[in-house]
């Protein structure tokens, strides 16, 4: 069906625009090859509208299909409205999309019923629509008002300008200027100022529009214009029509201008009409018949439309009301008494068939508490909330909140607003309502509710520590054991993760021991909070016990594994990473899928699988960031870090810790710091910088677990540092944990630190003992790579002990799993010694690197996925891509292994050392 033109807009809205329209036309061209988006941005007035309609024209002439939508200074309350606006002529490719990605956003859209849509879903579905359409054709989406747009589709169109990829899709939208970087909708876009007219151009546009006022008048327009085209315009309109204005000598704000010039005419309307004209400025995207027929509430008929339509104020296009000037919706409400606004609103409440809209009008209607009033409001915040428009749902909680009779009832929606503020990544806003509903709730069942949300917020954002609920020295008001055990439960993993100080540990620890509860999270959280190698046995023996209770629970599910990785359980930990994430993406969370990834990531690099959990912790970091979680991600930049050191990259882990610094500096949290501080221990450790590692090793006691994880490290750097006695009370401590403990993986760690403080002493006998005694230990703790590592150590002990036959065991089969694994430091280090041992290293297959090693951390994920028999759209869905962004990562993956078909897929990632499935 081919696509009506734009409105092209009248030759003088372009005057004095062709440096503009030059650069405009690049971006056509560009678009055409590769995704750009920009963003026109100036004052109101200054042209922009006009400039994008020209744009539009010139993409349409060159073979684009336009797409639109625009936003509205009161946006829809109802979430979405204007990506429907935008996506509705592409609907019909919808069943192209993944499963999942299509359920979400239909039903964002309302156009079928289940799950609330994940933001993330949403996002991806609406690239993965655009980018079906722009297979056939490319796509320019031309945006009116960006600052405008309903929030849960302005974070949709910022996730699609970031990865337009090479897609052939042009973004255009208009803006005002940028007064908060990266607090503005549009900040991933290019920005293309538009600035006032210069003084020739100036002149030209009056000399069109108004060549016949006085010279004296002329200058007087151009001077309060100022270069605003809308200015020169409408003053010149006003002065034609009315002369000269007592005070236009005055120089007035360009706001205050406008504002006189737009309601200039409104003084000639009749009262009627102006009563009309109010009622469409406060209808949001209602159309005609719906607000004529709640004019006819207000006595008024569609003859009062017909003074607007004649003084050009309104018009009525496709059934909807379209003012002269987006400005002029509010400049009407904003001249309006209050009383004549909240009788606006209560008519549309009256007559609006949509019972989401209804309610907003019945809520903006007054300023008294009304009881049915919050509940009809709450209701909306409940519909928004299932089609996963997260922003409108908190404000129609907290506006419901403020319309609530009872304080209880407050305090409990005001919950539900925080709550969904957080999960909608309004991170700011969800603290400022928490804690405004913490003054308020005095049930427990609220109070237990804001305990762990302040909890959840504090370890997904860094902006708060653990709430007032969880510092009390008793239970609250008639709050049950159960709800006090989640209170304590969510304030240890807190306590834990921000590495709160020691005395809150023990407070923490000693009110859950004198809770009497059966609850699961109560075993938990004392083992969250466990000191180093003082736990009970039964408790250590309980924790993979606990796994089937949490199935349903994914949160508590990630705190088993936090608990189990404190009391160095592995394998119970990773099963619970593993099942966390999968109960997270069946429930359609990608957002609390990040911390599911980045534990089981962290897991990977212990068993030294590091190619598996590089491309956990990366695909962590993006989603991350697409969900709005700046604490998270860098959590999970701090595990990439880690991933790079242990591969010895250093350029790249220096890369990954500039990213991170970015971010702790404004989100500190234990566990990122300490991983950060492994990280550049182990390239300090590479370098023989021996000094630097051991500082940076010293650091990580910040997390007393991956302190323990790092104590080999920590030791070789003391040692190699001259500086051996440092480290013998740390490694006694490792040691007493291992056997609490009772780790494989902490004792094979720990005997490789004794052997190398043997030799520090002299003691060859007991080095040998040592590091014979690592080898067992590490035989049977999963992980090669750390078994890789005690071999290259005992082969250079060894070696330097002239026993080359013996050393030339243990270099060769490190050697070995370093290559597998593509730990390039470590597998020159081992190739060296093995040279220098008496024997040429080569690979067993006589090659001499792994063909894959050249694999990006996603497309080893999607080549993995591929492996296992998905389709590209179900490795999609997976993983919050795009079908054809799965598509061109399999292109690039299959000429990198050498292979021509994902029947070769398994093969080749397992002749590698990665698991295809």
């Amino acid at each position: 069906m081919p696509q009506t033109a734009p409105s092209v807009p009248p030759d003088t809205d372009l005057v004095g625009r062709l440096a503009e329209r030059e650069r405009l036309a690049g971006y056509v061209a560009l678009g055409r090859v590769g995704g750009v988006s920009v963003v026109l941005e100036g004052e109101a007035g200054i042209g922009k509208s006009a400039l994008l309609s020209w744009l539009a024209s010139r993409a349409l002439e060159d073979g684009y299909r336009v797409l639109r939508c625009t936003g509205l200074e009161q946006a829809s309350p109802v979430g979405y409205s204007a990506l429907h606006e935008l996506l509705h002529p592409i609907l019909g490719l919808i069943d192209a999309l993944p499963r999942r990605q299509r359920e979400a956003l239909t039903t964002a859209f309302g156009l079928t019923e289940g799950p609330s849509a994940d933001r993330l879903l949403v996002s991806i579905a609406a690239l993965g629509l655009l980018e079906e359409a722009a297979a056939s054709t490319p796509v320019c989406i031309a945006i009116e008002d960006l600052q405008w747009v309903d929030r849960s589709t302005a974070r949709v169109l910022d996730f699609v300008a970031l990865h337009l990829a090479e897609a052939p899709m042009l973004v255009a939208a208009t803006g005002r200027p940028v007064t908060e970087p990266g607090g503005v909708v549009g900040g991933v876009m290019e920005r293309l100022p538009i600035a006032a007219l210069d003084a020739d151009a100036a002149e030209e546009l009056l000399a069109r529009v108004a060549g016949t006022l006085r010279p004296a008048t002329r200058a007087r327009v151009l001077r309060e214009a100022g270069g605003n085209p809308l200015a020169i315009r409408e003053l010149a309109t006003a002065l034609n029509e009315r002369g000269t204005p007592r005070g236009l000598a005055a120089v007035l704000p360009i706001t205050g201008r406008l504002q006189h010039a737009l309601l200039g005419r409104l003084a000639q309307v009749p009262p009627r009409s102006r009563e009309l004209l109010l009622l469409a400025a406060v209808a949001d995207d209602a159309g005609m018949p719906d607000i004529l027929e709640a004019a006819r509430l207000l006595d008024l008929t569609s003859a009062d439309l017909t003074p607007l339509e004649t003084d050009g104020l309104l018009r009525v296009a496709e059934n909807r009301p379209v003012f002269r000037h987006p400005l002029l919706r509010a400049a009407i409400q904003g001249a309006a008494s209050t009383a004549s606004v909240h009788r606006a609103h209560w008519a549309l409440a009256q007559t609006l068939k949509d019972p989401v809209r209804a309610a907003w009008h019945r809520a903006s209607s007054t300023f008294e508490r009304d009881e049915a009033a919050a509940a009809a409001v709450a209701e909306a915040g409940r519909h928004a909330q299932a089609r996963g428009a997260l922003a409108e749902a908190a404000a129609a909680y907290q506006r419901a909140a403020q319309l609530s009779e009872q304080t209880a009832h407050r305090a409990a929606r005001l919950a539900m607003a925080a709550d969904a503020a957080r999960a909608a990544g309004l991170s700011a806003e969800a603290l400022e309502i928490l804690e405004e509903a913490e003054g308020l709730a005095a049930d427990a069942a609220t109070t237990s509710r804001l305990a762990v949300i302040r909890s959840t917020l504090s370890l997904t954002t860094g902006l708060t520590h653990y709430s007032r609920a969880s510092r009390s020295t008793g239970p609250s008001p008639g709050a049950d054991a159960e709800s006090r055990a989640e209170v304590l439960w969510a304030a240890a993993l807190n306590a834990r993760g921000r590495n709160l100080p020691a005395a809150e540990w023990r407070r923490i620890e000693d009110e859950l021991r004198a809770l009497d509860t059966a609850s699961p999270l109560k075993p938990i959280a004392l083992a969250v909070l466990a000191p180093l190698g003082h736990v009970e046995e039964d408790l250590r023996a309980l924790l993979p016990q606990l796994v089937p209770e949490m199935v349903h629970r994914p949160l508590g599910m990630i705190s088993l594994a936090v608990a189990a990785e404190s009391l160095q359980d592995l394998e119970t930990a990773l099963t619970c990473w593993g099942l966390s994430l999968e109960r997270f993406h069946e429930l359609g969370a990608p957002a609390d899928e990040v911390q599911s990834l980045r534990g089981r990531a962290g897991i990977l690099l212990l068993r030294g699988r590091i190619r598996e959990g590089l491309a956990d912790a990366e695909y962590a970091a993006r989603m991350a960031r697409d969900t709005a979680q700046p604490l998270m991600e860098s959590m999970c930049v701090a595990t990439v870090a880690r991933a790079r050191a242990m591969l010895g990259e250093p350029e790249a882990t220096s890369a990954a810790l500039r990213r991170l610094h970015a971010l702790a500096s404004q989100y500190p949290l234990a566990m990122a710091s300490a991983d950060a501080r492994w990280a550049a221990g182990i390239v300090a450790l590479a370098g023989n910088q021996y000094r630097d590692a051991l500082i940076e090793f010293t650091h990580m006691s910040v997390h007393p677990t991956r302190s323990l994880w790092a104590i080999a490290d920590r030791t070789e750097a003391a040692v190699r540092a001259g500086r051996a006695d440092s480290i013998r009370q740390n490694l006694a401590q490792a040691e007493q944990a291992a056997r609490a403990y009772r780790s494989s993986f902490l004792t094979s760690l720990v005997e490789r630190g004794r052997a190398l403080l043997a030799d520090a002493d002299g003691d060859a006998a007991g080095a040998q003992e040592h590091f014979a005694r690592a080898v067992q230990a590490g035989e049977l703790s999963e992980s090669p790579f750390e078994l890789a590592r005690t071999h290259l150590l005992f082969g250079e002990w060894l070696r330097r002990e002239r026993r080359p036959a013996e050393a030339r065991a243990h270099l060769s089969g490190a050697l070995s799993v370093f290559e597998s694994v593509d730990a390039k430091m470590l597998a020159e280090r081992a190739a060296a010694e093995l040279r220098a041992a008496g024997e040429a290293p080569r690979r067993p297959d006589g090659t001499s690197a792994a063909p894959a090693a050249a694999l990006t951390p996603q497309e080893l994920q999607v080549a993995r996925l591929a492996a296992q028999g998905l389709s590209n759209k179900e490795i999609a869905d997976r993983v919050y891509l795009s079908h054809r962004t799965v598509s061109t990562h399999l292109y690039k993956v299959f000429p990198k292994l050498g292979i021509a078909s994902r029947a070769q897929l398994r093969d080749a990632l397992q002749g590698r050392g990665e698991q295809a499935s």
